[in-house]
């Protein structure tokens, strides 16, 4: 059953049919704040500039809904209906779910012959609302379509899941009224689901409604958005209110979201100046596309992904920014690089000049390369544009190795990138924390597992991953014992000395003008400066000294640090972390721990009644010994094969006396039995 949910899931998911109901009252011819774009740069000298026109709530809004369908029909020629109602005294289809109807050319035919809403009149013998093409999308939703028709012909037990989102265009007082809205469509489901039969029609088994509340930009509105909620079982409901004047941007962000797309500008297009030939400018280029082209960039580096990862100016989606590379003579790009996935691509703005110029280019037969910039400053290669048969594609270039390469060897990184990684340093990290079955019987207070986990995160607080990230790492002979010593839990008086006797050297090594590091035999130019070593160095030293601050004595290193360097200004830190400190100190519990034995102490065995078998030349050592605990402890060490029986009841109720020798009373519940007659 879990295999055919997920199956309808993608053969029908909630964009298979989406219907948009648009408001056409009379309160949609308003102005908005968005004005028609013209050029009037070629007009007479001297001659005055008209005035701006502005267009109306209902321009505003079918426009959105048509830029909608051209990018949804452009990206999928099949698979995903789009069918548009418009509702005043009664509701008119547009379109209907047949492809001849799927393109905008019969969207636009329709919308010159439905015309502009009716002018703002009163008159008490018309009722314009848009709840009447709430019946009209909901008879469209039961409709089946060509795809749902072939899947339930075929024989496979296989129920067909009618799924479809709805977008409903109005204008709402309050949010009471985005309620009366939502019950008024709700109802007119669930009538639809009762008469829908088969085979023309079926029942709707989940509808996305989402209702945008546009308003025009000179009133302030009262409905507040909400997220996608559950009303029912069949329908979950969205509501977005935004002006008029940017309902375009709200419905973009909608659409990345409805299809799974993303967005990528291509940036730095040399184009041509059309008021100057002779001169060239750069231009940028929004193309949406399936959001599975970005994988390979936002799986990669995490700072090199934020490199190019940007909000889109104006709008509530982020873009990911990739530089136009100039092309090669060889035109078969995608032939000669090895590419992962293709998706088709469309540009945002279908009317602007730098968008006709970079299809033309593509349409013409030419490949483009697009280049990630990195955020030190270097360059890959990660897609390349591409036209087939009047189909543009945009293609993931492989960042790996192909399977006709060798496989990559375990000093290489992920996907064959070849790496410095710190192998034999993270041998000897493995080995220092080596876990190993607890001999003792863990007590309900303590959690090893929870101590190990606490003791890797200390020590893995700053641990570089590769060499060539990393200075204090590679001078060992300056830096040691300070690197060990200091990702201690603790440090005596001798340790601290010892860690600030590296940083004296370190100085003394600076002050001679020495090299850090040795040049590489291999590329000697990628060598840095002296300057830029030392800076590195002191800035990293002072991140891994940061990194572990546990007691005073770590506090005093890094503070001996500040002083070498003159940051006063640094101490500040360590007097927050020595008042932290106190603290903790303070407020555990005063607990007064004896260091020495005394003779009145209790034997060692004596709480837990278990005496540790001790050779018989050892019997004259006293059991509040030193001496005893480490021959106990050596015993348990040479023991090869530990008995696991239970330790029997009366042994370990026993007592041990001065001369070694367990007591044990036996019958004890005799006793017991006797006092309990007397009492009755």
């Amino acid at each position: 059953m879990c295999i055919n949910m997920s199956l309808m899931d993608q053969l029908f998911p909630a964009n298979h049919k989406t219907t948009f109901v648009v408001d056409h009252t009379p309160y949609f011819g308003l102005a908005s704040n968005s004005h028609i774009k013209m050029d009037f740069t070629k007009r007479p000298s001297g001659g005055v500039a008209p005035a701006p026109i502005f267009k109306s709530m209902w321009t505003c809004s079918i426009e959105a809904v048509l830029e909608y369908c051209r990018i949804v029909w452009d990206l999928f020629p099949e698979g995903k209906l789009i069918r548009v109602i418009s509702s005043d005294m009664q509701s008119r289809n547009l379109n209907n779910w047949s492809s001849s109807q799927q393109n905008v050319n019969y969207m636009l035919h329709h919308l010159s012959c439905l015309g502009p809403p009716a002018k703002l009149v009163p008159n008490p013998n018309r009722d314009y609302s848009v709840v009447y093409g709430f019946r009209t999308a909901a008879e469209a939703m039961i409709e089946r379509t060509t795809a749902q028709i072939d899947q339930g012909a075929k024989k496979n037990n296989i129920e067909v899941q009618n799924k479809c989102r709805t977008i409903i265009i109005t204008s709402a007082r309050d949010n009471p009224s985005i309620d009366n809205l939502m019950s008024m469509f709700h109802n007119e489901m669930i009538k639809c689901n009762k008469y829908a039969s088969q085979p023309s029609s079926m029942s709707v088994h989940h509808c996305h409604l989402v209702i945008i509340n546009t308003y025009p930009d000179s009133i302030t509105c009262e409905v507040t958005d909400r997220p996608s909620h559950t009303i029912s079982p069949i329908l979950d409901l969205e509501v977005h209110s935004i002006p008029a004047s940017k309902i375009g941007i709200k419905i973009s962000n909608l659409l990345l979201k409805h299809y799974n797309l993303a967005s990528t500008t291509v940036t730095g297009i040399p184009m041509k100046e059309e008021q100057n030939a002779s001169s060239s400018a750069n231009y940028d280029v929004e193309i949406y596309h399936a959001a599975t082209a970005h994988t390979t960039i936002l799986n990669a580096n995490v700072a090199d992904a934020k490199a190019v990862v940007a909000k889109k100016e104006g709008a509530d989606y982020e873009t990911i920014k990739l530089k136009w590379c100039t092309p090669r003579a060889n035109n078969n790009l995608p032939d000669i690089h090895s590419c992962t996935t293709l998706h088709r691509i469309t540009p945002v703005d279908i009317n602007s000049r730098p968008s006709a110029c970079l299809i033309t280019f593509l349409l013409n037969g030419r490949s483009v390369l697009l280049e990630m910039i990195k955020q030190g400053g270097g360059k890959s290669m990660s897609h390349v544009l591409k036209s087939y048969n009047g189909e543009i594609y945009i293609h993931t270039v492989s960042s790996g190795r192909t399977v006709l390469e060798d496989p990559p060897a375990i000093s290489e990184g992920p996907g064959g990138k070849v790496t410095q990684y710190r192998i034999s340093d993270f041998g000897n990290f493995m080995r220092l924390n080596l876990l190993q079955p607890s001999k003792r019987k863990q007590t309900d207070d303590k959690n090893n597992i929870d101590d190990a986990k606490e003791k890797l995160k200390k020590q893995t607080a700053y641990w570089p991953l590769i060499t060539s990230s990393t200075i204090i790492y590679n001078i060992r002979q300056y830096t040691e014992p300070m690197l060990s010593l200091m990702v201690k839990d603790n440090l005596n008086d001798h340790e601290v000395m010892s860690s600030k006797q590296c940083i004296y050297a370190l100085l003394a090594a600076e002050s001679k003008n020495e090299h850090l590091l040795t040049p590489s035999l291999s590329n000697p130019r990628k060598m840095m400066k002296k300057d830029d070593q030392y800076k590195s160095m002191w800035a990293e030293l002072e991140t891994f000294l940061k990194s572990n601050l546990y007691t005073e004595n770590h506090c005093k290193v890094l503070q001996c640090l500040f002083e070498c360097r003159g940051k006063l200004d640094e101490e500040k830190i360590i007097e927050k972390t020595l008042m932290r400190f106190k603290k903790s100190l303070a407020e555990r519990p005063s607990v007064i721990r004896a260091t020495t034995d005394s003779p009145m102490s209790p034997p060692l065995t004596q709480q837990t009644g278990i005496k540790h078998n001790i050779a018989h030349k050892t019997i004259d050592v006293d059991p509040n010994s030193v001496m005893y605990l480490q021959i106990v402890q050596d015993q348990d060490n040479r023991r090869l094969n530990p008995s696991s029986r239970p330790q029997f009841a009366g042994r370990s109720k026993s007592i041990q006396k001065r001369n070694g020798n367990l007591f044990a009373k036996l019958y004890q519940h005799l006793d017991d039995d006797t006092d309990a007659k007397s009492v009755k």
